[in-house]
């Protein structure tokens, strides 16, 4: 016969069993999110085919799509990387970081994939912009799944790393791309300019600062840079360039420059331009020989010749000044750069305090030192017919000598072209291609070069100067050295 319960028994036992129960919802508590994480599907259909994705969390296992679509994927165990492929894309991403690698481009996204259990997984904006956007698809919302639809509907990206040089009434900006796109530059409200770029989404190289008294800020939105200007500045004018990929931004007042007015601008034209730069004018005569002639008479005269030879080759021409008119040294390249040349050449004639020596010298641009005393000294003389070109600080000087460094490397050779030039047409002693840092060949867009076409202080050298016949000998010497870089260029 059994024993009854006592009281105590039963108060022991209902206690026990309130804290089993307790443990036990605790413990369902716990393993229904870890369930809910592993567990579900969501739907995928591409061309007629459908697949049952599993979830990981608020992500989606991406290799069961990319098998869908006819991806492959492969692991890299030494690189920690998954490498897709499907024609000629390919895209490579890494667990837990924020950048992927599409085409060769590296993106920066909004949030990154993580290990599942079935590899990797990845959210739909994921999925949609860093994956399938440069395959050429796109996801729709198709019911209580998607479908992978043909056409991307998020632009590939294109790296853009800024510089900018302020001069003294204008600053460029050059925007160095990671790949050619055709990109239109536009007003915007306020003091804003637009560049948008056609299927392709701007992704802001943010490793260097860029510094500029007129561009107060740059920002990417979808397929547009935001420019945010100083007050009172806007756009002159802008243009792109290939050999690197880059979009040219001009900003300054308008007109630039109080005086002159700027020369006037033609209808762009489908024949490359070349702007030829007669050095001085108005009252800066520069050097002047013992007989009275004048630089900038000789500059002009030359000039003249020289556009009258490469306008009847085809080329269309500017002269920065058309008569004895001065001209702000940084208005020059800046002309230069609206028209979008192909080339500037800017003429003058030299002096020395040794009366014998003669011939000509062709100098490119260098930032930094000049190659000799003599360099130094000319582009010192040069340079104090216009205000300083630059007010910036050396890392902004690294960082604009960065940008254009392409750009010195083809004036070196346009220098090397027009010197052989002349010193064999005019049969002149070889005084060399030599770099120092010239205002007016600061923040060319293009190859930019000086020459110095002769010596006013040697007697001689002034007299063939001041010779119409030796002019159009030297005009034809420059344009065979102008002319052959442009083809071996093109």
């Amino acid at each position: 016969m059994g024993s009854t319960p006592t009281a105590s028994t039963m108060s022991f036992f209902m206690r026990n069993t309130t804290r089993f129960l307790s443990l036990c919802i605790i413990l369902l508590c716990a393993v229904l999110p870890a369930q809910a994480q592993l567990g579900g599907a969501i739907t995928f259909s591409f061309a007629g085919h459908a697949a049952q994705v599993p979830r990981f969390g608020s992500r989606i296992e991406l290799l069961p799509v990319l098998q869908l679509i006819g991806a492959q994927a492969g692991y890299s165990q030494a690189a920690g990387t998954y490498v897709i492929q499907l024609a000629d894309h390919q895209i490579q991403i890494t667990p837990q970081v924020k950048f992927a690698l599409v085409d060769g481009e590296l993106e920066k996204t909004n949030d990154a994939p993580v290990a599942s259990p079935g590899g990797l997984a990845v959210s739909e904006s994921y999925l949609d912009r860093v994956v399938l956007s440069p395959l050429g698809y796109h996801l729709e919302q198709s019911g209580t799944g998607y479908r992978i639809a043909p056409g991307a509907m998020v632009a590939p990206v294109v790296n853009v790393r800024a510089a900018a040089a302020d001069f003294g009434s204008t600053t460029t900006l050059v925007l160095t791309l990671s790949r050619h796109v055709e990109a239109t530059v536009t007003s915007g409200t306020g003091h804003q300019l637009l560049v948008h770029f056609t299927n392709a989404r701007p992704q802001l190289d943010g490793s260097l600062p860029m510094r500029s008294r007129r561009i107060e800020a740059i920002q990417a939105a979808g397929q547009t840079l935001k420019i945010e200007l100083a007050p009172g500045q806007g756009l002159l004018a802008s243009h792109q360039l290939t050999g690197p990929a880059r979009v040219i931004v001009e900003v300054g007042r308008r007109p630039p420059t109080p005086t002159p007015a700027p020369v006037a601008l033609t209808k762009p034209s489908h024949r490359p331009t070349i702007v030829i730069d007669p050095g001085h004018g108005g009252t800066d005569s520069g050097a002047v020989a013992s007989s009275g002639l004048e630089e900038k008479t000789v500059s002009l005269a030359v000039a003249k010749r020289l556009a009258a030879i490469l306008e009847h080759d085809g080329y269309v021409v500017r002269l920065t000044r058309n008569g004895d008119e001065g001209r702000a040294l940084t208005d020059r390249t800046a002309l230069a750069n609206r028209l979008g040349a192909i080339a500037f050449v800017s003429l003058h004639a030299n002096a020395s305090t040794v009366s014998s020596v003669r011939g000509a010298e062709t100098y490119y641009m260098s930032l930094h030192d000049a190659t000799d005393a003599h360099a130094a000294e000319t582009a010192r003389k040069e340079n104090a017919a216009g205000a300083p070109a630059r007010h910036g600080s050396e890392l902004d000087l690294i960082l604009w000598d960065m940008a254009q460094a392409r750009v010195l490397n083809r004036s070196a050779l346009l220098a090397l072209d027009i010197q052989r030039q002349l010193n064999s047409f005019l049969n002149l002693p070889d005084r060399g291609v030599k770099q120092a840092p010239f205002v007016v060949l600061t923040g060319a867009t293009m190859p930019a070069v000086l020459v110095e076409m002769g010596f006013l202080s040697n007697p001689a050298e002034a007299a063939q100067l001041a010779d119409p016949g030796y002019r159009q000998r030297l005009a034809q010497a420059l344009a065979r050295g102008i002319e052959g870089f442009l083809r071996s260029s093109s």
